[in-house]
């Protein structure tokens, strides 16, 4: 099993030095700390019946898994979720996730789900009580929100602040008449539930990481566009195909810029656009495109518990071909035995879009077209 990453030190030192260096120039990001609240609050004091109910709620970091709100919902109400905060894997080198990332909620013993951005609606499908945890993506074990075992949960700090409103009538009313009076606060929940961005046909958010906004499909051209914000999200399309000797895939992306300037095989700088095979056992390969570390390097993810089940090989590198299509091609078995080692799969049972940018909060930017699967036996198209 080759691993032929360089030394995790050089690219730590570096992105502290940038980290001090954007210190030094005043150009720390800020954070809101109880501006949510105040302004919520003036909005409900004119919005009279449109609210049946508000509730603030701080979310710590360290918590018990799940914690209990204090708020409980009827199935008669909608309910929206407005949030700020950060939670810090570590302060002092401001490397930590958003709402967006990490603010989950489950009525009950229920199915998690997680907020989009900083404000969501969703519809209450069962009475019960609201929990609410900050989590990092790949904790979870199963979609009620059981906690995997092992890693244990780190040494996080910070905290999400979180305003809770169950709405009396109709959700899009309300948030009308909410966003006529604070439209950059509302105006977000009102469009996404008025014009959800789903997800292509036929393609899913990993339940792992939750919905996003990432993925869309251009009007165009219809490729596969990719825009990555400070998320997190991995878009999956199912698939069964046995593995053999002559399975290849190909596809074609575009990539215009980069979510990382540094090395992306640290955890604080594992920002990323790649494509991805899933297996059968678990393990999935990924094809990324790296700002620096050259062609062919190989690692294993360097996130908690994806680094059991994740590995990367870089395809490409460097900015010089950036802005252009570019074809590829991949002999999967042969790549197979040299990046995961052991006893080949059996099935390939996923194909993976993959935009990370929630580290350094930098900003990716690709599309992808003519996804398919090779082998004796055919060709399976994922994308055209």
């Amino acid at each position: 099993m080759i691993r032929n990453a360089p030394a995790a030190l050089p690219t730590t030192l570096r992105f502290m030095g940038a980290q001090l260096v954007q210190r030094l120039a005043g150009g720390g990001r800020s954070h809101s700390r109880g501006e949510l609240r105040a302004r919520v609050d003036r909005v409900v004091a004119g919005l009279g019946e449109h609210v049946r109910r508000c509730d603030h709620v701080t979310v710590p970091a360290r918590h018990d898994p799940w914690l209990e709100s204090g708020v409980r919902l009827d199935t008669d109400h909608a309910m929206t979720l407005l949030a700020e905060g950060r939670v810090y894997l570590s302060r002092a080198l401001d490397v930590g996730f958003g709402p967006g990332i990490g603010l989950w909620q489950r009525v009950g013993d229920g199915e998690i789900q997680k907020i989009v951005a900083t404000a969501s609606t969703f519809a209450v499908e069962r009475p019960g009580m609201l929990f609410l945890t900050s989590k990092p993506p790949g904790e979870f074990a199963d979609r009620n929100g059981s906690f995997e075992a092992d890693p244990p949960r780190g040494d996080l700090a910070g905290e999400f602040r979180v305003a809770v409103l169950q709405w009396r009538g109709g959700a899009e009313e309300a948030l009308a008449a909410a966003a006529a009076l604070d439209e950059p606060l509302f105006g977000p929940a009102l469009r996404r539930l008025r014009d959800p961005v789903l997800p292509p046909r036929g393609w899913h958010y990993l339940w792992r990481l939750g919905p996003s906004e990432v993925f869309t499909k251009d009007r165009e051209d219809g490729s596969l566009r990719c825009h990555a914000r400070g998320d997190a999200s991995i878009l999956q399309f199912p698939v069964s195909r046995p593995f053999t000797r002559e399975t290849r895939l190909r596809w074609a992306w575009r990539v215009d810029q980069l979510p990382s300037r540094l090395p992306e095989h640290i955890q604080p700088t594992h920002d990323y656009l790649s494509i991805a095979v899933e297996f059968d056992d678990g393990r999935d390969l990924t094809y990324l495109w790296s700002a620096a570390l050259p062609t062919d390097t190989i690692f294993q993810c360097p996130l908690p518990w994806w680094d059991r089940r994740e590995t990367h090989w870089v395809v490409r590198s460097g900015n010089r071909e950036l802005g252009g299509w570019l074809d590829e091609e991949r002999d999967l078995f042969t790549d197979c035995q040299r990046a995961l080692g052991g006893a080949p799969p059996r099935e390939i049972v996923g194909i993976w879009l993959i935009g990370v940018s929630a580290f350094q909060r930098g900003e990716g930017r690709c599309r992808y077209r003519g996804i398919a699967l090779e082998d004796g036996d055919g060709r399976v198209v994922v994308h055209p």
